[in-house]
């Protein structure tokens, strides 16, 4: 356990033991500015004295890993908890919008495309996990005396991972190639059959349900299902409890996809030494090093969970 160290003028230093920082408080040379994670400001003037440190940055949609090290310790370790709710909020707050605006003023001519998005806007959903990125990475170079950034970016080939066969020509012919729209890809993926009564009701009347709802899910084709007219208005009636599973979800790649490149050009904008690495070189230096591939972040000492910090 370390207490991390701020000079006179709030600069971070390099960090103490506790005792050190113990001894200091009761003597009245430093203060307490935080608690979490623990950190005091010198009130006497100090050398300054730096060592070069390393801040690595594991970038991800659900979770953010961190390690901040010198050549032969670990300053600072932790795993930050990203919200996951934004697309579900901004739904909800437009269906509110909307129905206030369906009984104050029905009056008001419909307006579209009256807003401008500017250049390299970024959904709300992905902006915010952009920022949360930043706002730790700026938390810390506070605390730390950070000489350099390496971010780790990963890049999915979701096409492959749909199908392992998948090369050249096939990339540009997606799997509703040749459908009008999603709906019609979804019935001919499901035969044109009901798939929880499977021709039993006897209903030739087929609808596509969503199996999350729309706002959170979408309309993606994995979060499709077909159903007959019957069953679809039984089941939203309560009358039968299908077990209905929505298929694989892409959404983190997908955001991995997005924003990688955006976190990375941002951060060289506020700090001057950022480089990118990629997850198969960390591979390759933790199995060098002799340290496990794939390491369990419970079972790691010194680790700090944050959500809110």
């Amino acid at each position: 356990m370390l207490v991390y160290v701020l000079n006179k003028h709030g600069k971070p230093l390099m960090p103490c033991k506790p005792s050190k920082a113990r001894k200091l408080l009761k003597q009245n040379k430093a203060k307490v500015v935080s608690r979490e994670p623990f950190t005091i400001q010198l009130l006497y003037g100090s050398s300054g004295y730096k060592q070069d440190i390393t801040l690595g940055v594991d970038a991800g949609s659900k979770m953010i890993g961190l390690s901040a090290t010198t050549d032969k310790q670990e300053l600072f370790a932790a795993e930050v908890e990203l919200r996951n709710d934004i697309v579900k909020l901004l739904s909800e707050r437009r269906e509110l919008r909307r129905s206030r605006r369906n009984r104050k003023t029905r009056y008001r001519k419909a307006r579209f495309l009256n807003r401008k998005k500017p250049k390299d806007w970024l959904p709300p959903s992905v902006e915010n996990k952009i920022q949360a990125h930043l706002n730790i990475i700026s938390k810390l170079h506070k605390i730390l005396p950070i000489t350099k950034i390496i971010i780790e970016t990963a890049s999915f080939d979701i096409q492959k991972i749909k199908n392992p066969d998948m090369e050249g020509k096939q990339y540009q012919q997606g799997e509703q190639m040749g459908f009008w729209n999603v709906r019609e890809y979804v019935l001919w993926r499901d035969n044109h059959e009901c798939q929880t009564c499977h021709g039993k009701s006897k209903d030739k009347i087929l609808n596509v349900h969503h199996i999350e709802s729309r706002k959170t899910g979408g309309n993606a084709p994995d979060n499709l299902i077909t159903l007959c007219e019957t069953c679809h208005h039984k089941y939203h009636n309560g009358e039968i409890k299908a077990k209905l599973k929505r298929g694989q979800s892409f959404r983190d790649a997908t955001f991995m996809g997005i924003m990688r490149w955006t976190v990375y050009n941002r951060l060289k904008e506020m700090y001057s030494n950022v480089q990118v690495t990629y997850g198969y070189i960390t591979k390759s230096t933790r199995i060098e090093r002799g340290l496990t591939v794939w390491p369990d972040s419970t079972e790691r000492e010194g680790i700090v969970w944050i959500k809110n910090w």
